[in-house]
């Protein structure tokens, strides 16, 4: 690997860096190996800008076979990351629900250590916390020879194959419909992801059963995941529990604290600590977010899962940690995690366990809208312009989807089906589960005057067979 200045950003995926000037330290999307298959990025590309300088750095925490790494800088106020259904025959009965009385036990102090067992509450939550591996096709050209990688020649074919990709992250069931279990997690466990697989309390990992996309919402990093209840073992639907979801409002500085999560993709672990601070600002992926900091360990794989106060309630969902080495397993800084306050995100995800459950499509299978965008309205240019963030329309398709529903260039998409979307990226991870021909309700910001005003908009999807005019990779 080529020699990296310590002000850089860099994206590590298949042995190839992609280098962006940042002050100071770096930032890491860390996803652990647990497998002797090297490091590989499910997310290349993905532009990032850093502008605020740096003191240390954050690393968002998804568990994998690969290495994801990304860049942060923080100042002394606020922290910057520049990237950191059918009702079933049988009739089941409900899944049991988590105690939400007090299960702390005291805490017993030798000398100067200070033990607190807190088996009790890691016995009641533990039933709610799964743990999720998402797999990835990823599409990769092999050669005759190292002449024919560079030159061709040969035979005049490279072959091209597919490998999988796997990552680690948590989840937390948080509800069950008639059919359908439902787990929250990070968006960014389970984007770009071709199947998932979900592994309940106890259950082996040859066992672990099919997840699906219920709804997303990228400016948050939240997720839900479905699983059909025809597809749990009864013996595991009679010992899994719904979580109580707390207020995280009511939360002290101080205050004792539980993370639970599958650590770096080996199973689900157990951390103890406390609240370090509330509402610390961070720029994650050019979203700004206000989170809780703990002083529990949370490291990759921890994505998804829950952080818990003294009587088992979830008051976060484990999102990030801070790094200030090149690596989150050689870090200098520890015991600087993060999670989202759970009481900011209890609506969106109620509004998400609403969607559709939906499945990938195959590529020439998914809708199309019909827009170019050439960048995305940012927090930090929307701050500085007084611009609505989402994705910025340069242009339509003339005829096209949008084009037909009075989308037009200069408008700025802010939600698809409901779903908030933050770049073109978030946008395009949203479309992949969609069909032609399907009407979905898209709400767009366009300029009044000075000022912006929002609309919702039907577009019926069209067929990316239909679309002739494809000069840029950033149409959808």
């Amino acid at each position: 690997m080529s020699e990296q200045n310590t002000n850089g950003y860099y994206e590590n995926g298949d042995n190839n860096n992609y280098y962006q000037n940042q002050d100071n330290n770096n930032y890491y999307n860390n996803q652990d190996s647990n497998q002797n298959n090297g490091q590989n990025n499910k997310k290349n590309n993905k532009g990032m800008i850093a502008v605020i300088i740096a003191v240390a750095a954050v690393v968002i925490i998804v568990g994998c076979t690969a290495a994801i790494t990304f860049i942060l800088g923080v100042n002394p106020g606020t922290t910057n990351i520049s990237s950191t259904k059918e009702t079933t025959a049988e009739k089941y009965a409900d899944i049991g629900s988590t105690n939400s009385t007090d299960t702390s036990d005291s805490s017993s102090t030798s000398g100067s250590v200070v033990v607190t067992d807190v088996s009790k509450v890691v016995s009641n939550t533990m039933p709610s916390i799964v743990a999720i591996t998402s797999t990835t096709v990823m599409q990769s050209n092999n050669y005759d020879s190292i002449y024919d990688y560079y030159f061709g020649g040969g035979d005049g074919n490279s072959k091209g194959s597919t490998y999988e990709q796997q990552a680690a992250g948590s989840g937390i069931i948080v509800d069950q419909t008639d059919s359908e279990l439902l787990i929250v997690t990070n968006n960014h466990v389970i984007e770009d992801a071709d199947s998932l697989k979900i592994q309940f309390d106890g259950m082996s990992s040859d066992k672990a059963v099919d997840g699906y996309i219920k709804g997303t919402d990228s400016t948050k990093d939240v997720a839900v995941v479905a699983v059909k209840l025809k597809d749990i073992p009864k013996a595991t639907l009679n010992t899994i529990k719904k979580a109580t979801l707390g207020d995280s409002d009511k939360v002290s500085v101080g205050e004792g604290v539980v993370a639970i999560g599958n650590a770096l993709g080996y199973g689900q672990s157990v951390t103890t600590g406390i609240v370090s601070a509330k509402d610390r600002e961070a720029n994650i992926e050019n979203k700004t977010m206000k989170l809780l900091q703990t002083d529990a360990a949370i490291n990759g794989g921890n994505s998804g899962g829950a952080l818990l106060n003294s009587k088992g309630e979830v008051i976060g969902i484990n999102v990030a940690k801070y790094s200030s080495s090149g690596s989150s397993t050689s870090a200098s800084v520890e015991g600087m995690g993060f999670a989202i306050p759970i009481t900011s995100v209890k609506s969106i995800i109620s509004n998400l366990e609403t969607k559709t459950t939906r499945q990938k499509l195959a590529a020439d299978k998914q809708g199309y809208l019909g827009i170019t965008s050439k960048y995305d309205v940012t927090s930090d240019i929307s701050e500085a312009y007084q611009m609505p963030t989402g994705v910025y329309v340069y242009e339509t398709t003339k005829n096209g989807p949008a084009d037909k529903a009075g989308i037009q260039s200069g408008d700025i998409i802010r939600k698809f089906d409901g779903q908030e979307v933050d770049s073109m990226e978030s946008l395009q991870n949203i479309i992949q589960y969609y069909q032609p021909g399907e009407k979905i309700k898209v709400t767009i910001a366009y300029a009044s005057g000075r000022t912006y005003k929002e609309k919702e908009v039907t577009v019926t999807l069209g067929k990316k067979s239909d679309v002739t005019n494809s000069e840029t990779q950033a149409e959808q």
